[in-house]
């Protein structure tokens, strides 16, 4: 969260737009000292929309493009001062309660501008890449005493392809190193277009089946494993990873297809195995969203044995001991 708002970092697809000689895209957060992201100490932006919809999304707030209003009905005092300046409406406090339209909210922010409770977050802002890189730079430092840089994230960051690129131009010319994490699913040229601007690709890849990709990821993931292949190409430095969900692609023989397709990767470095977590779960009532299935975190040791599996098609294959993503 950037200092001095209480603004944390829907419409599918983004907004990006020009103001003046710099283009603006949508945030919804920069996270600073991540290790989890790429090597070394970064930071991590995460840019809202995407065109995947995992049934057990970590990061519900990424999902729709546009900014939107994150609202904890628990933190609630009532004090009434958000119905006050709320111009459409949306927000409704009276003899029986506390009550909040999401269809009349127009994500404008008032509200939460004076909400100091912490029960309403606009979610999501739009900044140019002149800001942006304002922030990532603060840490210049460690990036260079780590090896680290800045990554940018998701939801899916290459569907903000125009704003995106700029980002990754300007961090090249402060001479930052760049990794962009994304999950595949969009025309492969959006990509394409970036690559000569990014050091490190960390592609996320959760399931092959068609089947259990429609059901789990929303659609039958051709594109996805598509792209895979046509970035294997070009001989790009990239990182595989797969977030592990039990009940979904726990299995020997997903994981196998999955390691058969990431071995034929000429710049693969490494796949990572993420265990599932459900730290989304607690994001989707302030959405107004509900859970679409109960899944399992598989434990250290089903990792390892997936991890063995995967090791017949891949040397070097990394188990995350810790639910990371």
């Amino acid at each position: 969260m950037i200092a001095g708002t209480r603004r944390c970092w829907k419409d599918t697809m983004p907004t990006t737009t020009a103001e003046g000689s710099d283009l603006r895209g949508t945030i919804f957060n920069i996270q600073r000292s991540s290790t989890t992201d790429g090597p070394g100490v970064r930071t991590t932006v995460f840019l809202k929309g995407c065109s995947n919809h995992c049934t057990w999304c970590h990061n519900p707030e990424s999902i729709g493009g546009a900014p939107q209003l994150q609202v904890h009905l628990d933190h609630c005092i009532a004090c009434g001062r958000c119905v006050a300046v709320c111009p459409s409406g949306a927000q409704g406090l009276d003899t029986e309660g506390r009550s909040f339209d999401r269809d009349a909210c127009k994500a404008c922010g008032s509200c939460a501008d004076e909400c100091f409770s912490g029960a309403l977050e606009l979610c999501g802002q739009t900044m140019s890449a002149a800001e942006v890189l304002a922030e990532v730079v603060k840490d210049e430092p460690y990036y260079r005493n780590s090896g680290g840089g800045v990554t940018f994230s998701g939801g899916e960051p290459v569907l903000q392809t125009d704003f995106l690129r700029r980002l990754l131009s300007a961090c090249r010319e402060q001479g930052l190193h760049t990794a962009v994490d994304t999950a595949g699913n969009y025309p492969w040229p959006m990509l394409a277009s970036l690559l000569p601007y990014v050091d490190l690709v960390l592609y996320d890849l959760k399931v092959l089946n068609q089947d259990s990709s429609r059901q789990f990821v929303g659609n039958d993931g051709e594109r996805i494993r598509a792209n895979l292949e046509r970035l294997g190409a070009t001989g790009h430095p990239v990182i595989v990873r797969t977030p592990v969900v039990g009940g979904v692609n726990d299995d020997d023989g997903q994981i196998a297809d999955m390691a058969r397709l990431i071995g034929g990767v000429p710049g693969l470095l490494y796949y990572e195995l993420l265990p599932y977590h459900a730290l989304g779960d607690a994001k989707l009532q302030s959405f107004g969203l509900s859970g679409n299935g109960t899944f399992q975190t598989p434990d250290a040791d089903r990792l390892q044995e997936l991890a063995d599996v995967a090791r017949h098609y891949v040397h070097d294959v990394r188990p995350k001991t810790k639910a990371t993503t």
